[in-house]
């Protein structure tokens, strides 16, 4: 699969077309139709947007930074032209409901870059869920072996990628909702610092959780997606000395699978022969993280929410009504606790990533699931999917401090990853060292449906 950097050359010497790029991903659309990556699509449209890419670059105009690369949206983004239903049958809040006029701002800054926006990704209803199994639209299964789960709430976006879907998606991540579907897919997904995505037209979950992130098939190109949707240009950075990454040894003891422990310990292994200094830190406040994520988010949530939850929450599935309903019935009390608990685990992670390049732990503590499983086993015991899955990722949402996920191999034919956090504020360092990581460690894995 070529980089979109590659690929925008490729449409500027002429020897690819825009039209061409988007025959492929709707070939592939159908080639893997039954892993249900894919909510809405219009390839007329779509059509008729390559067409006049093609006719531009014809004429010289090669002022769109993504001119011609065909990207999917997560079906919680606005898209004008296209139904917006979050993975639901309830009723949605009435800016979100429908929309056929405007879009999302990341949205509007992708299309005036040149993207052509072909359609919307499945997901976890309202974003409520790492799973990617939906009663009413059905599952989005994994690439890599059906029977499994796709992650979540993203699990569509992840799969497009994967599956050549388009060249790129665009997912959101309130607790790991990029960079558990880029795990889950093989993909790469980046979670920039808290609002440096404006989210202005999308349908929040816990808008002091959410952030926009890309899904691509690489660190490069994230960063490249990232700078049209945050509307910014990274800062050339480089580190001019031996990476120094922080390990939260003491914390994932017991967390993970012994499988993904040692693939972990592998990676860390093969940075240490390069030369990289990694330090255990010790992070004694990340165990209360979880609550204190689900108190916030779940409140929120249930605000957002209010009027389909006020008619009696009809069109919620049994899947995201319990989380909504206790979210209606938390205390004032509960969640301003969790409101300075959060503030002080983000200081606790602040003072620990401003001293290191980045931490480095796995995305997920096990491979994916099958789908409907509920419990897995890491070296502690038993756990459920929501904490095996979201426990390793949601922290970082709650802090709001930028993380990626880079595919680093495969355990039995599944994906692993490694995620990569850094200081909030950082994004662009962050993607620097990234890349760096990616070349070092990272593997580019090939789904069943691409073989």
């Amino acid at each position: 699969m070529h980089s979109i950097s590659d690929l925008i050359r490729q449409l500027d010497e002429r020897t690819t077309s825009a039209a061409l790029l988007l025959k492929k991903a709707q070939n592939q659309a159908i080639k893997s139709a039954d892993l249900n990556a894919l909510a809405f699509v219009d390839w007329e449209a779509a059509q008729a947007l390559a067409v006049q890419c093609d006719a531009a670059l014809a004429k010289g105009n090669t002022r769109g930074v993504l001119r011609g690369i065909p990207i999917s949206i997560k079906d919680l983004y606005p898209v004008r032209g296209m139904p917006t239903r979050a993975g639901s049958r309830a009723a949605l809040p009435s800016d979100a409901m429908d929309v056929t006029s405007h879009e999302a701002v990341l949205v509007a800054r992708l299309r005036a870059a040149g993207a052509v926006i072909f359609g919307k990704t499945n997901m976890h209803e309202i974003a409520l869920g790492s799973t990617g199994e939906n009663v009413w639209t059905g599952d989005v299964k994994n690439p890599f072996d059906p029977l499994r789960q796709a992650g979540g709430s993203s699990s569509g976006s992840g799969v497009a990628v994967a599956t050549g879907v388009g060249v790129a998606s665009i997912g959101s991540d309130t607790g790991g909702s990029v960079r558990i579907p880029a795990n889950f897919s093989g993909v790469t997904g980046f979670k920039p610092t808290h609002g440096a995505i404006p989210l202005e037209g999308a349908l929040h979950l816990s808008w002091t959780c959410d952030h926009a992130g890309p899904l691509a098939h690489s660190v490069a190109d994230c960063a490249l997606l990232f700078e049209v949707m945050a509307a910014r240009t990274l800062e050339a950075t480089r580190i001019a000395r031996v990476p120094r990454f922080a390990v939260p040894a003491s914390w994932l003891r017991g967390r993970l699978s012994v499988e993904v422990h040692d693939h972990f310990e592998r990676t860390l292994a093969r940075l240490a022969a390069l030369g990289a200094q990694l330090v255990e830190v010790d992070t004694p406040l990340l165990p209360r993280a979880a609550q204190c994520f689900t108190d916030i988010v779940q409140a929120e949530a249930a605000w957002v929410h209010r009027e389909a939850l006020g008619q009696g929450g009809v069109g919620f599935s049994e899947l995201v009504m319990p989380a909504l309903q206790r979210g209606q019935t938390l205390k004032a009390g509960d969640y301003i606790d969790a409101l300075h608990a959060r503030a002080a685990i983000a200081a606790e992670l602040d003072a620990i990533l401003i001293g290191c390049d980045a931490m480095l732990l796995p995305t997920s503590a096990v491979v994916p699931p099958l789908r409907g499983q509920t419990q897995v086993q890491v070296e502690s015991g038993s756990a459920t999917v929501r904490e095996a899955v979201l426990g390793q990722t949601l922290p970082f949402s709650l802090a709001g401090v930028p993380a990626l996920s880079i595919p680093t191999g495969l355990i039995d034919g599944l994906p692993v990853s490694l995620q990569v956090v850094a200081a909030r504020g950082t994004d662009d360092a962050l993607l620097h060292q990234g890349q760096w990581l990616q070349e070092q460690v990272g593997q580019r894995l090939t789904p069943f449906v691409m073989q």
